[in-house]
């Protein structure tokens, strides 16, 4: 095509003929611009207004529109300025206050997440998450970071997150022990302290308080083990020269003998002694009500600041359905399950079968596990008898924690304590289904070469030298100490290696977890009228069968809220047109037709525990509670006068939402 073909062509397209003059030409110019600007205001119009919801699995899901990086630990100022600036990014879906101070006057922020525009956060079911309630466990917070910013970013682009956020309300708390955790993070510290909080102690008896703590000696902003050397010690440098490790029953060791004195520190007040009045105060997960002791949560329940905290605001908002509790280490999905039923030793092992006609035998729970695991490896199944009014808690944590060990994969479910812990508060106390996540766990489960169960000491070197390529190990070197002369310190791990992963470990940790939470979210109960069916019983009279379901695994109440009577029952409301009336039943009545009945005589007798599922209305008003996984029709005897007429279903829960149905009846 000639350079002249073309342009012609192309004012053919904007039908403008070609230009005869510099006037023409000018002109042209004007009405291409002003078409230029047009469509390209329509082209800006389209990319605003379009749809984000992204649909492939490859696409984009709205990271990049907060970016953060996943691949460090934050310090406290840090990670509490990033929950304010999620805030102001998303100031429709996110707010952050602080729910109090702690004892060295940190504000304990917490971030409540929902669309704003589809309820107050009150109005709807709650989900709270906290972490690092032990100072050491601030792989916690990043988790509870990580879920926030999931929640967000992705509302835009991902229908499920969008479901939860416009439904549900996500309240968390990153930090609850602030103090300790800022000093891990910012500090030099053995993975192991500071772990409590900051309450002053006088451990040694002098009249001091905190003032032997452990102290980065050599400088080099981490903390080891320091040694000396000792003819008589039980140590030895390792063949690499990397660890110490024992002698053994070696009698005369031709090499050097050292002996270990503790963590790094010094004698800062002249007693002959090294770190013997350390930071600490009482354990805070040993600090809530329920099962308190004062062995392990002293002074007294509620006595820190931080679970005080924590507590009061879950105590104050009801709706909280079901609590997370972020800690570490160990890999393990803890839940807190109704306490057991006293019960005989010889019975302890055994739970019941179906298993072909008549009675079933008695199988063991590790049989009849290993019967589930040939259909599903993440069944899980759990030796506890529990009081029947109980049951369906025990029978819903089961199946929760069934899905957590898939969705963790090499996370293994167990039930959690009692002793003034967080999840048997939030439990028993509350009526929250309880859950506390042991992360992480060391890396047992890479580094365990040959298969036994356990990482030795060479594959635990084997794991940081050739996947953390060596970063990850603090080599033993000579130092001179003020108080103790010539020294070794060191063959140790660093700080994030055992209890809290390696920073490029985080990510996948958090994002595993944080489907586990929505995922839990997605089975808060949903209350549904799926049928309103008539059966014509002539001259005017009318069974109504409503039939109300719940699809999700979690029930409208737990039993332990049912008990503790924290919110009302469910409601099933009938109502009619003028022509109708109800006919009210006594629960005692049949309300089955008497030519379905089996055995049940001519009046067709059938209790409300028969296999129908049916129940009788009683009235126009009907108290219910409904479980999770369960549908139950009501049955209601009308007379109809006259010609159409209607009836109309409305189920009303506190938690589980509300569901309408009308329908007619014709004459």
């Amino acid at each position: 095509m000639k350079k002249t073909d073309k342009n012609n062509r192309i004012y053919k397209n904007f039908q403008i003929e070609k230009p005869s003059s510099i006037m023409q030409y000018l002109s042209n110019i004007r009405v291409i611009g002003i078409i230029l600007v047009f469509v390209m205001g329509m082209m800006s119009t389209q990319l605003t207004a379009q749809n984000k919801l992204q649909e492939s699995p490859g696409g984009y899901h709205g990271e990049l529109d907060f970016p953060v990086s996943w691949k460090r630990y934050y310090s406290y100022d840090e990670w509490t300025n990033m929950m304010k600036d999620m805030a102001k990014k998303y100031p429709e879906l996110a707010t952050v206050e602080s729910i109090g101070q702690t004892r060295m006057g940190r504000d304990q922020y917490l971030l409540t997440i929902t669309n704003k525009k589809s309820g107050d956060h009150n109005s709807k079911t709650a989900m709270w998450v906290d972490g690092a309630v032990h100072g050491n466990e601030v792989n916690g917070i990043m988790c509870s970071l990580y879920l926030s910013w999931y929640l967000l970013t992705r509302y835009d682009y991902d229908e499920y997150v969008q479901n939860l956020v416009d439904n549900y309300t996500f309240y968390i708390l990153p930090g609850l022990n602030v103090d300790a955790n800022a000093s891990f993070v910012e500090y030099p510290n053995t993975a192991h302290n500071p772990r409590e909080t900051y309450r002053p102690e006088d451990n040694d008896g002098d009249g001091l308080y905190d003032e032997d703590q452990t102290e980065d000696v050599d400088g080099d902003g981490q903390l080891s083990y320091m040694y000396i050397e000792d003819p008589k010690g039980n140590l030895k440098l390792s063949v690499d020269k990397r660890r110490f490790v024992s002698i053994g029953e070696e009698t005369d060791y031709p090499g050097m003998r050292f002996k270990r004195i503790g963590s790094e520190g010094f004698d800062n007040d002249g007693d002959g002694r090294i770190n013997e009045d350390d930071i600490g105060g009482p354990d805070p997960n040993r600090n809530y009500p329920y099962g308190w002791v004062l062995s392990a949560g002293d002074p007294y329940p509620m006595s820190e600041n931080c679970t005080r905290n924590a507590y009061n605001f879950q105590l104050t908002h009801p709706n909280i359905f079901a609590s997370f509790h972020y800690h570490n280490t160990g890999r393990l999905i803890m839940f807190q399950a109704p306490q057991p039923v006293k019960k005989a030793s010889t019975q302890q092992s055994q739970v019941s079968r179906p298993y072909g006609m008549g009675r079933s035998p008695r199988m063991s729970v590790a049989d009849r596990l290993v019967e589930m695991r040939k259909t599903n490896k993440y069944a899980q199944l759990f030796d506890r008898q529990v009081p029947r009014e109980f049951q369906h808690d025990m029978d819903v944590q089961t199946q929760i924690v069934t899905v957590g060990a898939r969705i963790l994969k090499n996370y293994r479910p167990t039930m959690a304590g009692l002793t003034g812990q967080a999840p048997a508060s939030s439990y028993h106390m509350l009526g929250a289904y309880s859950y506390l996540i042991e992360l992480w766990g060391s890396p047992a489960f890479d580094a365990d070469v040959d298969g036994d169960g356990r990482v030795s000491a060479e594959e635990n070197m084997d794991w940081i030298d050739i996947e953390l390529t060596g970063e990850g190990w603090i080599e033993p070197h000579k130092f001179d100490h003020p108080d103790l002369g010539e020294i070794w310190i060191g063959g140790s791990a660093k700080k994030h290696i055992g209890r809290t992963p390696p920073a490029r470990y985080i990510e996948p940790e958090a994002l595993k977890n944080a489907q586990f939470v929505m995922y839990c979210a997605s089975q808060f109960p949903k209350v549904e009228l799926s049928d309103i069916d008539f059966t014509d019983l002539g001259d005017g009279l009318f069974w109504v069968d409503i039939t109300v379901k719940n699809d999700r695994t979690y029930p409208t109440a737990s039993d332990r809220n049912k008990k503790l009577k924290r919110i009302g029952k469910d409601k099933l409301l009938f109502k009619s047109s003028n022509n109708i009336e109800l006919i009210p039943m006594d629960e005692k009545l049949p309300i089955v037709d008497p030519l379905e009945s089996r055995g049940g005589g001519m009046f067709g007798f059938r209790s409300q525990s028969s296999s129908s599922g049916m129940k009788p209305g009683t009235g126009k008003e009907v108290e219910l509670w409904i479980n999770g996984k369960s549908s139950t029709t009501y049955r209601y005897l009308v007379n109809k006068k006259g010609g159409n007429g209607w009836v109309e279903a409305e189920v009303i829960s506190e938690r589980g939402g509300t569901a309408k149905k009308k329908v007619e009846i014709g004459s």
